[in-house]
């Protein structure tokens, strides 16, 4: 395996923080999700900081963040869905292992369908919503990623195996 950072990219719900957890422990490398860790440094939730903060702020604070932890060294990376859209983070990440976790439009709004208060940008219409990120950011995703797999119907040993494949 490469000495490379490995950054898992992809939707809200595709599985970035579940499977990277389970990679980080199957290679022995610390694991960081860049959402919970933004959470610790701003010591409020990614709602809050919406909230507080705006989409546009966000974005900013998110890519300072990302460009000064993603110096850190050999690490398996959870990237937040909205990550990619900043230019600068793209070259970072196509630096790196880049693994975009593609997963049907059908799955992922089942997916976080239990869970849309810890996600801003969806509000009250997630199909509506997530259908807008999924065509404006699919593209993005596998213009970055050095591999992908569909997640749709994997689990997160699945998942994992498939990731280990490609990086050995």
């Amino acid at each position: 395996m490469k000495k490379d950072n490995i950054y898992l990219i992809g939707m809200m719900g595709a599985g970035k923080t579940t499977v990277g957890q389970s990679l980080s422990r199957k290679i022995s490398l610390e694991f960081l999700d860049i959402d919970i860790e933004l959470q610790k440094l701003m010591d409020m939730s990614i709602s809050m900081i919406f909230s507080q903060y705006g989409e546009k702020r966000f974005r900013m604070i998110e890519s300072t963040f990302f460009r000064e932890i993603s110096k850190a060294g050999q690490l398996v990376y959870a990237i937040g869905g909205g990550t990619i859209l900043d230019q600068s983070n793209q070259k970072i990440i196509k630096k790196g292992i880049s693994i975009f976790l593609d997963c049907s439009l059908d799955e992922l709004i089942n997916r976080i369908e239990k869970d849309k208060k810890s996600r801003p940008l969806l509000k009250d219409n997630i199909k509506k919503n997530m259908s807008m990120f999924y065509n404006d950011r699919y593209k993005l995703y596998k213009m970055c990623a050095q591999y992908t797999i569909d997640t749709t119907t994997m689990d997160v040993n699945q998942a994992t195996d498939e990731i280990m494949k490609c990086i050995n």
